[in-house]
């Protein structure tokens, strides 16, 4: 019997983990997907020193784009369709953590809202050789620490993560849709 929804993958993972490549070739090979929400706020040049600036503002207005994102998808997908999200909700909670700020009211109850619409947290192993991106400032080390955290605060919260290891970009996006298929 289908799922009454979408089922939601969320692809995860610290800082030039390839999540976003990921996405790109899972959008490139058919796939329904739903695009980093704090890059597009990032991008957009009325905010984009928000994140140093403000932090938890920031984290707000991510959440915000996050679940106006995955409402246009639950309007418009097939129930038991699988869609793939660059980063989910919960993620918020490790960058909140990161940047030593509590959660606020709207992630605690937004994450009630999205946990069991997420099938999947599917973790992806970040770069062993950490490049650095424009729409990035951190470090090998904090990159490394944010990925511990991010897993940290998924495990918490969701019950089923599936490690993603690195490698090329078509091997990693054949097992997230192998992963997503086995968990459909």
């Amino acid at each position: 019997m289908p799922s009454p929804s979408p089922l939601f993958f969320v692809l995860s993972g610290g800082p030039c983990a390839g999540k976003t490549t990921a996405v790109r070739e899972l959008e490139r090979r058919g796939q329904r997907v739903v695009h980093e929400a704090a890059t597009e706020i990032i991008e957009d040049p009325r905010t984009t020193r928000l994140r140093h600036e403000d932090p938890l503002e920031f984290q707000r207005r991510v959440l915000d784009r996050q679940l106006a994102n995955e409402a246009r998808v639950l309007e418009s997908e097939v129930a038991g369709d699988a869609v793939f999200l660059d980063r989910g909700v919960a993620d918020g909670f490790a960058y909140l953590r990161h940047n030593g700020e509590e959660p606020f009211a709207e992630l605690l109850d937004a994450w009630r809202l999205v946990a069991s619409r997420y099938r999947a947290i599917l973790m992806l192993e970040q770069n062993p050789d950490y490049e650095d991106a424009s729409h990035r400032s951190e470090t090998a080390e904090t990159a490394r620490r944010i990925a511990a955290t991010i897993r940290s605060e998924y495990e918490k919260r969701h019950p089923l993560l599936v490690t993603i290891p690195w490698g090329s970009v078509a091997e990693r996006v054949d097992r997230v849709l192998a992963e997503a298929e086995k968990l459909a």
